[in-house]
């Protein structure tokens, strides 16, 4: 690392030769550990073998052909967590289509504009989700054929326990494999998609990185994270990549998650901080004890020092974390257990170095690279990066830029290569010619015994040009005013970050991924 610019490169990219294809994962599982468990589905008791994954793979394979499916079409997934979604992973990619997993919790339009963008021919969804999946068919001239996932024999559970011949494994790299949508808190939604090569070096990276020696071919992974996200299917996909079991659920509830890690001695999991906080806050209310775990890896969102550091002493277990975006195909930085010292505090506020062949620069509003500890835009390059923004060849223009993606993401690099965040580059306020990063307020408030989460925004101000709003999140049971957290902030932060106005809330509106939909907030208390 030098300290002329904030650039940083991962370790090299090794043993490609070695490369497992997630197309291929579930027939080379088939063949090393057949009667192992691949996928435990906790929520209905159901355990699918190796040898399982591979035998519903190739019939999706074969209901794809069936249904008139050809070469790269779309079949959407609308659904919560299921062991169903995997076989559909693979069975699409062996049969050369690609699979646009929709966000369960949009509403009908915003599942109809998904499927109208994709082009998606088929729609497989949950019954329990059957009025937003009819709602959004009636919404489109050209609607996708139909199928629920459960109960009835022509359900896709039902589909796939039928016998079928084993489909080629894929062969083409640049085969499109997903086409995911981001979440939209910078506009609309728009399709990523994801090379098969993409989606297999990206596991690689993880196989090969220091730090996940936690996750081994006998390892019990939970995942309560959503399929449809690319940091939950991801998660799944590492502990497969492994030849491991992977326990699912849908219900990411603190005492769900609590339990069944002690139900299926559960080694490692990967859970956002609102839930870490969620499980601490259910042990010590209860009086539980911390159940054993080797591995607890964390993203998507911010955790403040403090929850860190209380996680760390109750679970005294590893912990790692991810920081990474749809358009990388899962993380591209990771702080390794090791780097989790207590000793070296300053560490806990970063997210890591790159992965390993993948490489990270802070850019001016020039695209020029600034030196070490200046604030800036990240970049960053990688094998894992998407092909293209769905048919949005401009929007694609704008965040590659000779092989570099733009993240849209505020940070700096320290001098040893560490990267720290700020924020969203569009969500940076500046008041009274100052920049603002509402991440080191929000992370001052959080700091509070009192407060649970907070989001801050910038709004409208005669005088300063924008100024600081909080919005709170509260303990259960537990009051403060906002003069009372006004005050905190004065002894803590310059006095121009301190937010001049202070709301609070039951929930902060967030996307799937666990972000903050700050345009959501900006919108209604400006």
């Amino acid at each position: 690392m030098t300290s002329l610019r904030a650039h940083v490169d991962g370790e090299p990219l090794t043993h490609l030769d070695e490369l497992l294809w997630i197309g291929h994962v579930a027939r080379t599982g088939a063949e090393r550990c057949p009667t192992r468990d691949a996928i435990i589905f906790a929520d209905r008791g159901i355990r699918l073998s190796y040898r399982g994954l591979d035998r519903q793979s190739d019939a999706f394979a074969a209901l794809a052909k069936v249904r008139g499916l050809q070469t790269g079409d779309r079949v959407a997934y609308l659904g919560k967590n299921s062991d169903l979604f995997f076989p559909v992973l693979f069975g699409a990619i062996r049969a050369q289509i690609v699979l646009v997993p929709i966000n369960w919790r949009l509403a009908a339009p915003e599942v109809a504009y998904q499927l109208a963008d994709s082009g998606a021919r088929l729609l497989i969804y949950d019954r329990e989700l059957a009025a937003t999946a009819e709602a959004a068919k009636a919404a489109l001239g050209s609607p996708p054929e139909m199928l629920v996932t459960e109960d009835g024999e022509d359900s896709l559970r039902s589909l796939l326990s039928q016998a079928a011949v084993p489909a080629p494994l894929p062969q083409a790299p640049a085969q499109v494999v997903l086409q995911l949508y981001t979440s939209g808190t910078t506009g609309h939604p728009k399709g990523v998609l994801i090379s098969h090569h993409a989606l297999s070096v990206a596991r690689h990276c993880e196989l090969i990185s220091p730090g996940f020696a936690l996750l081994t071919p006998g390892s019990i992974s939970l995942s309560g994270m959503p399929n449809f996200h690319v940091g939950g299917m991801s998660w799944v996909l590492m502990g497969l990549v492994r030849f491991g079991t992977v326990v699912l659920t849908a219900n990411p509830a603190p005492g769900n998650m609590l339990s069944l890690i002690g139900q299926y001695n559960i080694d490692n999991t990967f859970v956002v901080p609102t839930v870490i906080r969620a499980m601490v806050d259910e042990i010590k209310s209860r009086n539980l004890p911390a159940p054993a775990i080797k591995g607890m890896f964390y993203g998507a969102m911010a955790m403040s020092e403090g929850l860190l550091r209380e996680a760390m002493d109750l679970f005294g277990c590893a912990f790692g974390q991810f920081f990474g975006m749809t358009e990388i195909t899962g993380a591209a930085t990771f702080l390794r257990p090791e780097e989790h010292d207590l000793n070296r505090p300053h560490l806990l506020k970063s997210v890591g170095k790159p992965y390993p062949g993948m490489s990270l620069e802070i850019r001016g509003p020039d695209r020029q690279v600034l030196a070490a500890n200046e604030h800036g835009e990240v970049w960053i390059r990688s094998p894992t990066c998407m092909l293209e923004y769905y048919r949005l060849p401009k929007a694609t223009q704008a965040a590659i830029v000779d092989g570099w993606y733009a993240t849209g993401d505020g940070g700096y690099l320290d001098p040893e290569g560490y990267l720290y965040l700020t924020d969203r580059i569009k969500d940076m306020i500046v008041s009274g010619g100052e920049n603002v990063y509402p991440a080191e307020v929000e992370e001052m408030l959080r700091s509070h015994p009192a407060v649970l989460d907070a989001a801050c925004v910038g709004v409208a101000h005669a005088l300063w040009g924008e100024c600081v709003v909080a919005i709170v999140e509260t303990r259960a049971g537990v009051t403060v005013t906002a003069e009372t957290l006004k005050e905190f902030s004065r002894t803590r932060i310059a006095g121009y970050k301190c937010p001049k106005e202070l709301h609070f809330i039951d929930a902060l509106p967030r996307t799937a991924s666990g972000k903050v939909k700050r345009a959501e907030l900006r919108a209604r208390f400006q």
